[in-house]
């Protein structure tokens, strides 16, 4: 019994861990020089409960941020949709876990 209990808190200790993911319409790109921290205007609010915003900020030093920005430019001159995930912020705005472009 001690082993199903400690197998349902780990269940939803991942569960609650998941990231919040979203099909969203990219409405501009962009990027500071000065900080080096790229952004993606989102059309509505991303529904992380954490830092809702209607921006994603990309983290310069995180892994794969160039890719992340380069899917969401080619989302934007497209006019295609991007399905992100997050489950933190960056500058008090959301962050993707990942991101990818579809129809």
């Amino acid at each position: 019994m001690i082993k199903l209990k400690a197998i349902i808190a780990a269940l939803l200790f991942i569960s609650s861990a998941a990231s919040v993911a979203e099909k969203l319409t990219p409405k501009g790109v962009g990027c500071d020089t000065d900080s080096g921290v790229c952004y993606v205007i989102l059309d509505r609010l991303f529904a992380n409960p954490e830092c809702s915003k209607n921006q994603l900020r990309l983290d310069p030093l995180k892994p794969g941020t160039k890719g992340q920005y380069s899917a969401a430019l080619a989302a934007f001159m497209a006019g295609k949709y991007i399905e992100v995930g997050s489950t933190t912020c960056y500058q008090d705005h959301p962050t993707p876990s990942y991101l990818y472009v579809t129809d």
